[in-house]
């Protein structure tokens, strides 16, 4: 079976590596995988089997089933100053990002998003705003979800079936040290950072309520 894989961030496909390189047995399923605009995710939920989510377009749009394996999840965050000036204008990979929602939840709601002319970017090493330090102050010691693997075409049963291959693909990448045990598997750590960044988004005044399909 062709599964039309749609991504957005190259660190997004780390848990999937071992998987799309044949290091893991497919099972049959051979994937096309795509890399597209962040913010046209939302409008190509229909055109791809899965694709790599980022939370708030989960506010946006309802029937979306979520893996909880393969998610893109972090322990770093940071916003990098540029230069100096009295507005954040925050480069940003689209404006829907969960990046941005959090820079805004999290340290200033008039954060300005730009794509050009910006003075601060976010980076996953190090920087001058910590905003994994303040996540934890809101949320406690859990992750920060960035992204979840989505699909409004497939089946449950066909999801059921991907998740197995998904999670034996993060389970070697987690082993090998290149990305978070909840990229394996969301557990119960994953699920209260994802109910977490949404109660901080509501109180903001950012999100809708949302209802969420975990698989």
């Amino acid at each position: 079976m062709k599964v039309k894989l749609a991504y957005s961030k190259d660190e997004e496909l780390k848990p999937l590596l071992p998987l799309l390189n044949g290091r893991i047995n497919k099972r049959g399923y051979d994937f096309e995988v795509i890399k597209i605009k962040e913010d046209e995710i939302k409008f190509n939920l229909n055109n791809f089997d899965l694709l790599f989510i980022p939370l708030p377009v989960l506010t946006l749009v309802k029937d979306i089933k979520i893996l909880t394996n393969g998610s893109n999840v972090t322990e770093k965050l940071f916003i990098k100053r540029i230069k100096e000036d009295k507005m954040l204008k925050l480069l940003v990979s689209g404006t829907n990002s969960t990046e941005f929602y959090l820079a805004k939840i999290l340290i200033n709601s008039n954060i300005m998003p730009a794509f050009s002319d910006y003075n601060s970017v976010i980076n996953y090493n190090d920087g001058d705003l910590d905003l994994y330090k303040e996540w934890v102050k809101y949320c406690g010691k859990v992750p920060i979800v960035l992204s979840v693997l989505g699909s409004v075409r497939l089946s449950d049963g066909e999801l059921l079936k991907l998740k197995v291959i998904i999670r034996d693909s993060a389970s070697l990448m987690v082993n090998e040290g290149e990305v978070e045990s909840t990229s394996k598997e969301l557990g119960l750590k994953g699920r209260e950072a994802i109910e977490c960044f949404f109660k901080l988004c509501r109180e903001k005044g950012l999100c809708n309520e949302v209802k969420l399909s975990l698989l």
